[in-house]
């Protein structure tokens, strides 16, 4: 009799501890592989600063997402970008007039590096984690800021230069992390539930501003006129809370004022009487050469990655331009691919999120759309916390019963 009784207590701890065990399972190592964005691990073995390609970053968060799809699954809906890109891939076997130093391991990891951003909204994240998660991504600068000053403490790495890079080993890969975290905070703090949100969003646009990446700030701002114009819940929120409104814009107003010098440096050429490309005017050029050598068909996947190696002294020989990155590795087939295949993916999202998470998505497109001309928005590693927040806004609110 004991030991049936023991036998049943036992059964429905079990049964109780279960949902628990599995958030904390599935959550935490989401937690985790958002949490590695925030350090580029080379800079502690003193590796190179930047780099491209499949990498630890994406590797975790890969296992977070396989975690997360065995506990809580998947969403049976059409992926269109991934399905473009297999496209874009069978087209680079079948037709394609490959860059050299395309190989299929390359055209692989090339394909995997641009199909995994896509992925977030595939898969089901713990049920009651959008709190945890979305504080998580908006504190991702801040950390990365902290663990830099940590290493330039140590005499490993100077964090802040010219240009505010934390310890990701490049200011535009920081950039990216700090949009990204302006944007989730500003969103978030519509939420009565989320406290302090908007001194975060402040912090995080005054560090875009260090980062002086010129097309993050202005993605920023862009993000920002169109999501206060759009979201009465975040003017009723300012309204409420103006002395954090206050000192938000304060923070950010301060930041503005010390980097400006260097800021409109990094702008305009006096000298030159022109606007400063930081040799993208070259990178374009000889990008947009490749695109020529089959404008049908492309270069193949990952040519992004070694087009330019040796031949451009430049320290990341990316095109710097998502839309003439897909034009060099599918030709002008595959881009209108792949541009058809994002709208429907994007009008997909719109239909399942909430009102109030749509005025979001209206606001970040524009925005996206804009910083995707100069960077790599889909290759920077620092980029994969905005499209897990995209997942994040999918999240059931509250754990399935047991």
């Amino acid at each position: 009799m004991v030991q049936e009784l023991a036998a049943l207590v036992a059964g429905r701890c079990l049964r109780a501890l279960g949902p628990c065990l599995s958030w904390r399972l599935t959550t935490g190592a989401m937690v985790v592989a958002l949490a590695a964005l925030a350090i580029r691990p080379q800079l502690l073995f003193d590796g190179p600063p930047v780099g491209v390609g499949w990498g630890l970053h994406q590797s975790l968060l890969t296992l977070a997402l396989m975690v997360n799809a065995w506990q809580h699954g998947v969403r049976r809906s059409v992926n269109w970008p991934v399905l473009a890109l297999a496209a874009v891939f069978a087209s680079n076997l079948l037709f394609s007039d490959l860059e050299p130093r395309v190989g299929l391991g390359l055209m692989v990891e090339g394909f995997a590096v641009l199909a995994l951003p896509w992925t977030f909204t595939q898969v089901v994240l713990a049920p009651g984690s959008r709190r945890t998660l979305a504080l998580v991504i908006a504190s991702l600068p801040l950390l990365s800021v902290a663990l830099g000053a940590l290493l330039q403490a140590a005499g490993m790495r100077a964090f802040y230069t010219l240009r505010l890079e934390g310890a990701t080993g490049n200011a535009a890969v920081f950039a990216m992390l700090a949009f990204t975290g302006f944007a989730v905070a500003m969103h978030e703090s519509t939420r009565p539930s989320q406290r302090g949100m908007g001194l975060l969003a402040a912090v995080n646009l005054a560090l875009v501003v260090l980062s002086g990446t010129r097309m993050a700030i202005l993605a920023s701002g862009l993000c920002l006129v169109i999501y206060v114009a759009m979201a009465n819940s975040l003017r009723a929120q300012w309204r409420q809370r103006r002395a954090e409104l206050l000192l938000g814009g304060a923070v950010v107003v301060a930041a503005l004022a010390y980097y400006w010098p260097t800021l409109s440096w990094r702008i305009y050429s006096a000298k030159q009487g022109s606007l400063r490309l930081s040799s993208r005017n070259e990178i374009w050029s000889f990008y947009y050469d490749q695109f020529l050598q089959s404008p049908f068909s492309g270069r193949g996947l990952g040519a992004g990655f070694v087009a330019a190696t040796d031949r451009l002294d430049v320290m990341l020989p990316t095109p710097h331009n998502e839309y003439l990155h897909l034009l060099v590795v599918g030709g002008v087939v595959g881009f209108v691919v792949c541009m058809v295949a994002i709208a429907l993916w994007f009008r997909q999202l719109f239909k399942i999120v909430a009102g109030n998470d749509r005025q979001f998505l209206i606001a970040l497109l524009p925005a996206l759309a804009v910083y995707a001309v100069t960077d790599n928005i889909l290759i920077y590693p620092t980029a994969l916390a905005l499209f897990a927040y995209l997942g994040v806004l999918l999240t059931p609110s509250a754990p399935r019963p047991a």
